[in-house]
């Protein structure tokens, strides 16, 4: 029972291939899913050894957050540039003196002091280049990736990140894929992508550029994994069918094929879409969404009126984050505003269940829902050009987007924002 626990405390630093199981979304690690059985026998070999996971248990309660991905990216949306380098350098100093003063060092394996000494150095990275890709990602008016001051990554040399040894060390496979985003993004002048396809497709043969072997494929993976839906079917296949590894593309092909069948049957249904449909929906210029009840709209029903439009999905934290400030805009409103300004929640969530679920368990009860099917394909995402959320659009009473990035509820401007467009000062 000890060591059944011991083994749970250890999932957050360094992963077991017995602890983690599949699920959709960032929390699958991947390497551990590949079948790439000699590394993952290593690694596991690593982690059994009683004094190495007395070890992590007093490391973790020392730097309980340190490993947290959701926590640190986080705390990366808070800190300034500086004062985030200063603090994981700090950090990463005091858990390389943690291990080598140790007591029990001269107990613990020098396999596994050297895989401890990779998750803290390449965790420091990881982190690092997060701040740039994070941020980046979730602030949808920004048209350029944030760039970090060049002393800070110039040790990083591109032809120096290939080490297949390392893929045992969970910071290092964190770090791959923020290390092709941020260096292919500074070949692009850091200038954001449009074209999801083509972002893929430029991070893709970045990758071809200085990695190979397995570490080649497991970034390759990695950004297909998390990607799949917002690429093509035929850009999806054709990505996966580099892939060497048997593994890696089972894998692939097993987690994608779902988002790319309902892609493509999203089209078809596009295609197929009657002239008796268009008079049902009012108006062909506005997407399809789905009710809760599973009846079918678009923003035609609501004319006449203001909607603030909230872009979102369940896996979405920064979605989470907002939603108490719209709940607060909408108690604000008197009953006649109330029945002139609809809060509508879109949801691009891949399976309308975790919508479903999501509603009920946040209590989005302030306001409007519809479901647009097919995720990052989705004829909302497609016609907006959504490329991050949470997104908001406000839409006035004529029908007209005169905001199709607006603010968030968070923001001081706007309550006075949408008062203003039912014609009040």
């Amino acid at each position: 029972m000890l060591k059944k626990i011991l083994l749970l405390l250890l999932i957050p630093i360094l992963s077991s291939a017995q602890t983690i199981g599949f699920s959709k979304g960032d929390s699958v690690d991947i390497f551990l899913q590949s079948g790439e059985t000699e590394l993952i026998n290593q690694l596991n070999k690593l982690l059994q050894e009683t004094e190495s996971q007395v070890f992590m248990v007093e490391f973790k309660k020392e730097f309980p957050e340190s490993f947290e991905k959701e926590v640190r990216y986080k705390q990366l949306l808070m800190a300034n540039v500086d004062d985030w380098e200063i603090g994981l350098y700090d950090e990463r100093k005091k858990q390389l003196e943690f291990l080598k003063n140790y007591p029990a060092k001269d107990k613990l394996s020098a396999d596994f002091q050297h895989l401890v000494e990779n998750n803290i150095r390449w965790n420091y990275w990881h982190l690092l280049l997060a701040y740039s890709i994070t941020r980046s990602n979730l602030d949808t008016k920004l048209t350029r990736v944030v760039s970090l001051p060049a002393v800070m990554v110039e040790a990083l040399d591109p032809q120096n990140i290939q080490d297949e040894s390392l893929l045992i060390s969970e910071s290092y496979r964190n770090f791959l894929p923020f290390f092709i985003t941020y260096f292919n993004s500074q070949e692009q002048k850091f200038v954001k992508y449009s074209d999801q396809v083509k972002a893929i497709s430029d991070k893709n043969n970045y990758a071809l550029k200085y990695l190979k072997g397995k570490v080649l494929d497991y970034t390759v993976s990695k950004l297909l994994f998390d990607n799949c839906g917002r690429i093509t079917s035929s850009a999806a296949k054709y990505w996966i069918s580099q892939v060497s590894s048997d593994g890696y593309r089972k894998l692939l092909i097993s987690h994608c094929q779902e988002t790319l069948n309902r892609k493509e049957e999203v089209a078809k249904k596009k295609e197929e879409k009657t002239q008796s449909q268009k008079e049902l929906l009012n108006t062909s210029d506005y997407p399809v969404l789905t009710d809760l009840n599973g009846k079918q709209f678009n923003f035609a029903k609501y004319k006449g009126k203001v909607i603030y439009v909230d872009f979102w999905a369940s896996w979405c934290g920064p979605c989470r984050q907002e939603f108490p400030f719209s709940k607060k805009l909408h108690a604000s409103l008197t009953d006649k505003q109330k029945k002139n300004i609809v809060f509508l929640y879109i949801s691009i969530d891949e399976d309308p269940d975790s919508w479903k679920n999501a509603v009920e368990r946040l209590q989005l009860d302030n306001g409007e829902h519809g479901y647009s099917e097919g995720g990052w394909a989705s004829e909302v995402v497609r016609k907006y050009q959504i490329n991050g959320i949470p997104r908001y659009m406000i839409i006035d009473k004529n029908g007209t987007i005169v905001q199709p990035d607006a603010v968030r509820p968070s923001h001081p401007t706007t309550l006075d924002i949408l008062l203003k467009l039912i014609g009040v000062s």
